[in-house]
């Protein structure tokens, strides 16, 4: 639209002044001719006849949009630094993570090798008869036992054992009788009896007894 306007401008001014080279060539005077007198206004004379200077367009300039003086980074380069450091974060995370299960793994091991020690500390007092000392060059085998009461885990039950054992011990003197804890609860057993029938005899007799829940077991023995 602006170039219209200035080319339009443009050709006025030019018609203009061809305009006033015509009215100014019909005023002068020839020798033999006639005079052709022109009447007008100042302005327009002066329009005319180029004396008003034609005011020149404003210059046109295009908006520029406002440059960013920053500097452009490629998107990859900025996401590298943030992958590195995930990176490292995973790394260090999955090192904790293994640190951990190997001191978890570190400590199931431990409770194991307590507990077995436990166990055998339990089975040795087991073996060892009530008020006896161990038999000297016994071994231990696989045979059987007679067992007379199994409670629970309380004090009672444990004083309930021992009482027992003590009526064992003072019915058959020459059986060794075992009261001891055996998780989870207290138990008073008697004999070492290699074969099935000589534990069977003995609990026969300590059924009648009045102890109608005694049974024959099968465990290891102290044997010479």
């Amino acid at each position: 639209m602006k170039h219209f306007a200035v080319t339009l401008f443009l050709a006025l001014a030019f018609a203009a002044n061809a305009s006033a080279q015509y009215t100014q060539k019909l005023q002068e005077n020839k020798q033999g001719e006639g005079t052709v007198t022109i009447s007008q206004s100042k302005e327009i004379d002066d329009l005319v006849n180029g004396k008003t200077k034609t005011p020149a367009p404003a210059p046109t300039t295009a908006a520029k949009p406002p440059q960013d003086n920053k500097p452009r980074q490629d998107k990859k380069t900025e996401e590298k630094p943030k992958q590195q450091a995930d990176d490292l974060r995973d790394q260090q995370a999955q090192a904790e993570k293994e640190k951990e299960d190997s001191a978890k793994a570190a400590q199931a091991r431990a409770e194991k090798l307590r507990r077995e020690a436990a166990e055998r500390e339990k089975e040795a007092a087991a073996n060892e008869p009530q008020g006896k000392k161990v038999m000297k060059g016994a071994k231990t085998v696989t045979g059987y036992r007679v067992q007379v009461y199994s409670g629970g885990n309380t004090r009672e039950d444990r004083i309930k054992a021992e009482q027992i054992g003590n009526k064992m011990k003072a019915a058959f003197p020459d059986q060794p009788i075992y009261t001891h804890f055996y998780s989870p609860r207290w138990i008073c057993r008697m004999g070492n009896f290699k074969t099935y029938d000589e534990a069977m005899k003995i609990c026969k007799k300590v059924r009648a007894m009045g102890y109608k829940s005694a049974s024959v077991v099968k465990g290891k023995i102290n044997v010479r």
